[in-house]
């Protein structure tokens, strides 16, 4: 092989790597400064889950976008941390902080019957606080096939058969 053509070979390869790279989000940084300052954080604050109820009422909603809405505040409503949702893999990414107006889980627990268009199918990892250790997540809305269970779990990456792909979710006291 001529040297002319090696190396019109090799830098071919190397243009289609960086472009890969880029496209991933793992070679440009002026993607990822980009990502930063467009990465939105909220706290959603559940009520507590009356009897015969199988989802819980929204109370507020609140986001913040840019660098710092990593911490993201809680709503004046007093509430508990429940659980935190991460768009990316090891808590990373945008999140949003579900809280209970009514304290930690319990054995009924909080259901999101839908996770709202902002979240669906996109939470890639989880962190629970409390008593919340227990969470199920499933395929559809309205708790229609169930993807994803973990019992006394503390969080963690959801698995690749369910990344992305929750539409409802249940996170109680197991």
């Amino acid at each position: 092989m001529s040297r002319r053509l090696h190396r019109g070979r090799i830098a071919a390869a190397t243009a289609v790597t960086a472009t890969v790279l880029a496209l991933t989000g793992t070679y440009s940084s002026a993607a990822t400064a980009a990502d930063t300052q467009t990465t939105q954080n909220c706290v959603i604050v559940l009520d507590e889950l009356q009897p015969g109820q199988t989802s819980s009422r929204i109370l507020s909603r609140t986001c913040t976008t840019g660098a710092a809405s990593a911490k993201a505040q809680p709503s004046t409503i007093q509430s508990t941390l429940l659980m935190t949702w991460y768009a990316d893999a090891n808590e990373g990414g945008a999140s949003t902080q579900i809280r209970g107006s009514s304290g930690g889980c319990d054995a009924s627990g909080y259901g999101f019957a839908y996770v709202g268009d902002d979240w669906n199918d996109r939470i890639s990892s989880y962190k629970l606080f409390g008593t919340c250790n227990s969470i199920t997540g499933y395929d559809n809305s309205n708790y229609g096939n169930n993807i994803y269970y973990c019992g006394r779990c503390t969080g963690d990456n959801i698995p690749w058969s369910a990344n992305d792909r929750i539409s409802s979710m249940w996170v109680w006291q197991g």
